[in-house]
C-alpha cells in the first residue's frame, strides 16, 4: 500500500508540483490551443449541418417557388407580342393555366391596379390589396401568399413579375398556385424533435412555414427584424425565439436576394456536438495531463526518495536524542544514492557509539580517580588536623594552644570541602546548604568553656557552587564562626545564639549573613590573649576572591556580617542595594 504524503508549504513535494506545473505549462497551453480549435470546428462543422438541413428541408419550397418565378418571367415575356389584343391576352393566359402545370389563376395587371385580361375572364380592381402594393415596391419578382389573394379562393402562392418594353412599364403578370402554408415543409423527420422551417421574402413576408399559419411568426427571432433575416444568410446565432425560447437559427437563401428559410433547433439539440461528454473530455485533457504528470512525479518522489529520506530522518532523530537500542537504518529497495547514505549512516552511528563508550567508561574512571583523590586529601587533613590536636594538648601556653586550635580548624574546614565533592554525585559542584552545615556542626560543637550551648539557627539556600566557590566559601564561614563563636555573649534574659542564613536575593546572588549574640562573655578571661588580626584579613581576602565585599554591623544585642557575591562568575550585583551593603566595610574585633 502507498502511503500518500502529507503536502505542506515549502516540502520537496510542493516544490516538485511547482516545477513539473512550470514545465508542463507549455504542452498545456499547446494541447488546450488545439483542443479549442478541434471544439470550434467541430462546432463549425455542427452548425454547416444544421444549416444543410435547413437548405434540405426547404427544397420542396425552392423548386416551388423557382418554378412559379420562372413561369412568370417566361409569362411577362411571353405577353408582350399580344400587349394590348384583349382576347389573345386572355387566350393565352387561359392557356397558360391548361394542362399539366399546377398553376390555377393567371392575370394581366395594369400599372393602376387593374385586372384586364385573366385565364377565367374575370376583371377587377386590386390596386388596395397588399399582393399589387408589393409588387410596386418590389420592382422584380416578388412572391404573396395568402388565402384568396387573387382570382378563386382557397390557399394560394401568387407570383407577381413585372412587363416592361423598353424600359417602360407596361404592368404585371401574376399567377397563383393552390399552396397550403405547412404544404411544402411538413411532414419531416425535425418535426419530431421540435424542429421549425419558415420560408421569408425580403419584405419579411411568410410565405410557409412547417407549423400552422398562427405559429409561424412565433418560431422567429424576436431581436431580428424580418426584412433582416435574408441579410443574415448562410449563418447561424442563438437567440430567444418570439415565443420567449432560447433556440438556435440557421438562414439559407432559396432565391438570392428574394427569399430565404430559417430554421430553428431547440438550444439541447443543435448543441449536441460541443456539449457533448466527448467534447468535455477533450477540453478536460490538458487538466487530466497536468494531473497525470504531478501524481506519476509525486507517488515516484515518495517511493524513491520521500520513504527514504523519511527514515533517515527518523533514524537520526532517535538517536540525536538518546535511542540506542536499534540505531541501524534499514532501507526497502532503495536506490544506489540512497543505499550508500544508509551505509554511511550505520558506519557513522558504530563509530559515534562506540566514541560514546569509551568516553563513558573514561569518564567513570576519571570520575573514579578524583573521588578517590579527594578522599585521600581529606583523610591526610584529618590525619593533620589530629596531630595538631596531639600537639595542642601538649602546649604549655594558652597561646601556643589557641594557634593551633585555630590551624586545626582551618585544616577541618578543607577537610570538610573534599569530604563533600567526594560525597557529591556531581564532582564538580558543592552544595551550599551541606557545605555550611558541615562546617557550623564542627566549628559550632565549640563552647565557651562553661557548658552552656550554643544555639545556632540556620537558614541555607541549597545553591551548587564551584570548586573554587566552594573552598573560599568554607574558609570564609570558618573565621566568621570563629569569630562568632569567640565574641559570643549572653543577653540580659536570654541566651547566646548564632545564625546563619544564605539566601539568593536576585538572579545568581547570593548573600551570607552571621549574626551573634552581645553580653556576658562566655569565654575564660584568661583564655583570652586579645587577637592577632589574622582572622579578619583572611574574611576580607576570601570576600574579594569572592568577587563580593564584606559589611559589619553591630548593635546593643549583636553583632552582624554581611556579604554579598555573585553564585555565578561575572554576575552582577542586584540594582538596589542596602543601605548596610552602602557602608564603608569595619574591621571585626579579632
Amino acid at each position: 500500500m502507498i502511503k500518500i504524503p502529507r503536502l505542506q508549504a515549502g516540502s520537496l513535494l510542493v516544490r516538485l508540483a511547482a516545477l513539473m506545473t512550470f514545465a508542463l505549462l507549455p504542452l498545456g497551453l499547446i494541447a488546450l490551443y488545439q483542443t479549442n480549435a478541434v471544439v470550434a470546428e467541430a462546432n463549425r462543422l455542427s452548425h454547416a449541418s444544421l444549416l444543410a438541413h435547413t437548405q434540405q428541408a426547404a427544397a420542396r419550397e425552392r423548386e416551388l417557388l423557382q418554378r412559379a418565378g420562372g413561369a412568370t418571367e417566361g409569362l411577362a415575356a411571353a405577353i408582350l407580342p399580344v400587349f394590348g389584343s384583349g382576347g389573345d391576352c386572355a387566350d393565352l393566359m387561359k392557356a397558360f393555366t391548361q394542362g399539366q402545370n399546377p398553376f390555377t389563376f393567371a392575370a394581366f395587371i395594369t400599372p393602376d391596379g387593374q385586372m384586364e385580361c385573366t385565364s377565367d375572364g374575370s376583371i377587377g380592381d386590386i390596386s388596395e390589396k397588399w399582393l399589387f402594393l408589393k409588387a410596386q415596391q418590389a420592382s422584380r419578382l416578388s412572391f404573396a401568399a395568402g388565402q384568396g389573394i387573387l382570382g378563386k379562393g382557397g390557399p394560394q402562392l401568387v407570383a407577381t413579375s413585372p412587363v416592361q418594353r423598353d424600359g417602360i412599364l407596361l404592368g404585371y403578370v401574376s399567377i397563383a398556385v393552390p399552396h397550403q402554408l405547412t404544404n411544402s415543409l411538413a411532414g419531416t423527420k425535425w418535426a419530431e424533435q421540435g424542429i421549425r422551417f419558415v420560408t421569408l421574402d425580403a419584405q419579411g413576408e411568410i410565405l410557409s412555414a412547417s407549423v400552422p399559419q398562427e405559429q409561424a411568426a412565433q418560431s422567429l427571432p424576436v431581436s431580428v427584424p424580418r426584412r433582416e433575416l435574408l441579410l443574415r444568410a448562410g449563418g447561424t446565432f442563438f437567440e430567444d425565439a418570439r415565443s420567449g425560447q432560447e433556440r438556435f437559427f440557421a438562414v439559407s437563401e432559396i432565391l438570392p436576394g428574394q427569399v430565404a428559410v430559417v430554421g430553428s433547433w431547440p438550444v439541447e439539440n443543435a448543441m449536441s456536438v460541443s456539449a457533448s461528454p466527448t467534447s468535455w473530455m477533450t477540453l478536460a485533457f490538458p487538466v487530466l495531463m497536468w494531473l497525470a504528470g504531478i501524481s506519476v512525479a509525486v507517488l515516484g518522489l515518495q517511493q524513491m526518495v520521500i520513504r527514504h529520506l523519511s527514515a533517515l530522518r527518523r533514524a537520526m532523530r532517535r538517536y540525536a536524542l538518546g535511542e540506542r537500542d536499534d540505531p541501524n537504518l534499514n532501507l526497502k529497495s532503495p536506490p544506489r544514492e540512497f543505499d550508500e547514505a544508509r551505509l554511511s549512516f550505520n558506519r557513522m552511528v558504530a563509530i559515534l557509539s562506540e566514541a560514546e563508550r569509551r568516553r563513558e567508561l573514561d569518564l567513570d574512571e576519571k570520575t573514579m580517580l578524583l573521588r578517590e583523590v579527594h578522599h585521600r586529601v581529606k583523610n591526610n587533613l584529618q590525619l593533620v588536623a589530629s596531630i595538631m590536636n596531639m600537639q595542642g594538648r601538649n602546649a604549655q601556653t594558652p597561646e601556643a594552644r589557641r594557634m593551633l586550635s585555630q590551624l586545626q580548624r582551618r585544616v577541618r574546614g578543607l577537610a570538610t570541602i573534599h569530604r563533600s565533592l567526594n560525597t557529591n554525585p556531581d564532582v564538580s559542584t558543592v552544595d551550599s546548604r551541606e557545605l555550611i552545615n558541615e562546617l557550623i556542626a564542627e566549628i559550632g560543637s565549640m563552647n565557651a568553656g562553661t557548658g552552656q550551648d550554643v544555639v545556632i539557627e540556620t537558614d541555607l539556600a541549597q545553591v551548587p557552587l564551584s570548586q573554587d566557590q566552594g573552598v573560599t566559601l568554607s574558609m570564609l564561614v570558618s573565621e566568621a564562626m570563629t569569630n562568632a563563636v569567640k565574641y559570643i555573649g549572653v543577653p540580659e534574659g536570654g541566651r547566646p545564639e548564632i545564625k546563619v542564613s544564605l539566601r539568593e536575593t536576585a538572579k545568581n546572588w547570593l548573600e551570607l549573613e552571621l549574626t551573634n549574640t552581645k553580653g556576658q562573655p562566655l569565654l575564660d578571661p584568661e583564655e583570652d590573649v586579645g587577637g592577632s588580626g589574622i582572622g579578619a584579613r583572611l574574611m576580607t581576602a576570601f570576600a574579594t576572591q569572592l568577587d563580593g565585599k564584606g559589611v559589619t554591623q553591630e548593635t546593643e544585642d549583636t553583632y552582624t556580617y554581611r556579604l554579598g557575591f555573585p553564585a555565578v562568575a561575572g554576575a552582577a550585583p542586584p540594582e538596589a542595594d542596602t543601605q548596610e551593603q552602602k557602608q564603608d566595610a569595619t574591621e571585626p574585633a579579632a
